[in-house]
């Protein structure tokens, strides 16, 4: 075992407790809605996690993400997919937010590919946001000789640029490799590193990556992160964990203690340490990370003990909690991606709710021995789906082939919540 999980108490340390009532006291100050929240439940000063109020996209969307921000004059803005409003969602990075989250990746990927020759080639091919802007920052500070494509630019174009620089080092999105195997002109690159950010990244689709460029799985790394936070987690080889950056403090709460109205209700697992997860990070300025709920369901989140040291680690992401798929029952977005990795492997996809779930795969043609993998392994992964299918009160799981262009989600992160209609 390279890991002994560790069973402290839950209880934060006296010194942990005095730098979080430090955190929440200065971005009281730097948002006055966060400070009305505080006083409102008498935490002001509190360093109690259980006392600070869990911050969710209703109050960002009310205060944060569409509001003005005048007192944050040397603010750097990203923008994402729009609030419930049709706004982009504005994210506010402060110089020393951007140098932490370089540094933070810096450090990530320094030791990740340590065994490449600084001066060898290093490729972002991200689209757009947060992580796209800083990546050739990243490598460049490594060392490498760094370039980056224009997301706009269509398929042809990355993979002829792509065989033009043949990158040792490589950082793009699972869905954007999945096009750029299927594209012809074939991709023609021999990675010695490949890192992938921006999609449910399940162990077959790594290993299938792996196998393509000759690599081992090892040698594709899966980095967890979003624009709210920067870098979250990444997932590590030898413990077959995801290990949470230092910044990080995790939780995980069941989602009825969200108070959420919709949408949080569909966990799938009940094992200790899995439900919605909220972050902390100590490093964040201009944006309110503490207790933030991210979205995202988790299972198995736990301490343990690696390479002498003490981190926060878990399992895998289950999904989306406000989008995550339901056939009759519901159905992990990484489960179902595991099962395509393994049906279809490096074949592009996304699966639409077209009364009852719809899996659209780009491919010629579909044959029937394939559908019916899919529908077994569906059947094993989410038994009470396979219940409700056996007694036709839902349909089976339809499989449909679509040309490359035939994709709702565009060139970017693979959609697994589309709405038909």
């Amino acid at each position: 075992m390279p890991y002994a999980t560790l069973t402290a108490p839950r209880a934060l340390t006296p010194a942990r407790e005095a730098e979080l009532a430090a955190l929440a006291a200065r971005h009281a100050q730097r948002f006055p809605w966060y400070r009305d929240l505080l006083v409102d439940r008498g935490a002001l000063g509190s360093g109690d996690l259980s006392d600070l109020p869990v911050i969710g996209t209703d109050l960002l969307g009310a205060h944060y993400y569409t509001a003005d921000h005048p007192h944050l004059p040397d603010a750097s803005a990203y923008h994402t997919s729009g609030t419930s409003g049709g706004q982009r969602k504005r994210i506010l990075y402060s110089p020393a937010d951007d140098d932490a989250y370089v540094a933070q990746r810096r450090e990530l990927f320094a030791e990740f590919t340590a065994t490449v020759p600084r001066g060898a080639v290093a490729v972002a091919d991200l689209g757009t946001g947060h992580a796209a802007a800083s990546a050739r920052r990243v490598f460049l500070e490594l060392g490498f000789e760094a370039h980056d494509i224009d997301f706009t630019r269509p398929v042809d174009e990355h993979v002829a640029k792509l065989n033009a620089w043949r990158p040792e080092v490589f950082f793009t999105m699972p869905m954007i490799l999945d096009r750029l195997l299927q594209a012809r002109p074939a991709l023609d690159i021999r990675p010695r590193k490949i890192m992938v950010v921006g999609d449910v990244a399940p162990p077959a689709w790594r290993a299938h990556v792996a196998e393509r460029f000759g690599l081992r799985p090892e040698d594709v790394l899966d980095v967890f992160g979003s624009i709210e936070i920067g870098a979250i987690a990444h997932s590590c080889a030898r413990t077959g964990l995801y290990h949470f950056h230092d910044h990080i403090l995790p939780e995980v709460l069941p989602p009825d203690d969200l108070g959420r109205p919709t949408g949080y209700d569909r966990v799938p697992s009940r094992q200790e340490g899995s439900g919605a997860l909220l972050l902390t990070s100590f490093t964040r300025g201009y944006f309110p990370a503490v207790r933030y709920a991210t979205g995202d369901a988790i299972t198995g989140l736990r301490r343990i003990r690696h390479d002498g040291r003490e981190v926060f680690a878990f399992e895998r992401i289950d999904g989306r909690l406000s989008g995550d798929l339901k056939h009759g029952e519901r159905i992990s977005n990484h489960d179902l991606a595991q099962i395509m990795a393994e049906v279809f492997p490096g074949r592009p996809f996304e699966a639409a709710d077209d009364d009852g779930l719809v899996i659209r795969v780009v491919a010629d043609s579909i044959g029937d021995q394939q559908i019916a993998a899919v529908r077994a392994a569906v059947g094993r992964q989410a038994p009470d789906v396979a219940q409700m299918i056996a007694s036709g009160l839902v349909g089976p799981v339809r499989v449909t082939a679509v040309p490359p262009d035939g994709l709702r989600s565009g060139h970017a992160k693979r959609r697994l919540d589309l709405k038909e209609g």
